[in-house]
């Protein structure tokens, strides 16, 4: 999902990559400051190529604001929007309300994506709240849930005031919710990087930039050093929620060995070895002598975050 301010479109340019680009959303407010007539031609260009266009949750937010939303839609169609945003980054919405818009858009003719996250630093949602929201938003049966990252990527949603990820944060969200499901605003490259290594080359990205999306999709296809040569195998994982728990618990607290697994995870000691076997074997998990009991194995697995980081 890339982001267009309204600027920086070259089309030579942007037609080599345009097959790697699924939805096109034009930035904020902006299709209140373009003349009609230029921002109708510019979304016909997008979808001529095959990529829908949406309007950004923001200028949503603006209308019912306003109480314009009606106002909006019927803007947003004359225009050719084919996506709206539901969100509520600014303002505050309940879940009926969220449930009147997504009947409100279909009415349209729009199809929607539910943006879950606040713009305000000062206000962001605590971990449970997130994945509160993500599964009230899912149940709303948008084509995708954003999680918020903002142009910025700091301070908001899985990032860290240095725009670094919040790992604990966010596998606490892939380990109980379908990444699949999920856009995971990500604008800066090494946001990209960390995701893909952590979730796979086929993980959801949005708010890309126009000028990002050849390096990004070099990122996913292994063509640059943070990824080079990347496997997921993960996602053809087909243990049960025992092998997934014992992967999760390993990814986040790597080096590890069974007896901290069982006492960690509280499952019996043969569920652990079976589980660890299973993910030895399928290459989701590599087995090392301890540096502090030679008799003892820990575990490590591919992460994009540091083997001592326990947050």
């Amino acid at each position: 999902m890339v982001i267009d301010r309204l600027s920086g479109l070259v089309k030579e340019e942007f037609e080599q990559v345009a097959d790697y680009v699924n939805i096109v959303e034009i930035g904020w407010g902006l299709p209140l400051v373009w003349k009609e007539e230029a921002l109708v031609s510019r979304i016909k260009y997008y979808r001529h190529l095959g990529i829908r266009v949406s309007m950004s949750g923001t200028l949503l937010e603006h209308s019912i604001f306003q109480n314009s939303t009606q106002a909006m839609l019927r803007k947003a169609e004359r225009l050719g929007f084919d996506l709206v945003e539901i969100s509520d980054g600014i303002i505050d919405l309940s879940h009926d309300e969220k449930t009147r818009l997504a009947k409100l858009a279909r009415q349209h003719g729009f199809d929607y994506v539910v943006a879950v996250g606040k713009k305000d630093p000062a206000r962001q949602l605590m971990p449970d709240e997130t994945i509160s929201q993500i599964a009230n938003a899912l149940s709303l049966d948008p084509i995708k849930v954003i999680l918020e990252g903002r142009e910025r990527g700091r301070s908001v949603g899985i990032y860290d005031d240095n725009g670094n990820v919040r790992w604990s944060l966010l596998r606490s969200i892939t380990s109980r919710l379908d990444p699949k499901q999920i856009i995971f605003e990500a604008p800066t490259e090494i946001q990209q990087a960390a995701l893909i290594q952590e979730i796979g080359p086929d993980v959801n990205l949005g708010n890309i930039a126009l000028n990002s999306i050849a390096s990004l999709e070099s990122e996913r296809q292994g063509l640059r050093f943070d990824t080079f040569g990347i496997d997921r195998p993960q996602k053809h994982l087909s243990g049960g929620p025992s092998v997934k728990f014992v992967l999760f618990v390993i990814r986040t607290y790597q080096p590890i060995d069974q007896r901290q697994i069982v006492t960690m995870t509280h499952l019996p000691r043969r569920t652990v070895q079976k589980a660890v076997e299973y993910l030895a074997k399928n290459k989701l998990i590599t087995e090392h002598p301890s540096f502090v009991d030679r008799r003892t194995k820990v575990y490590r697995a591919q992460s994009a975050a540091p083997m001592w980081e326990k947050k």
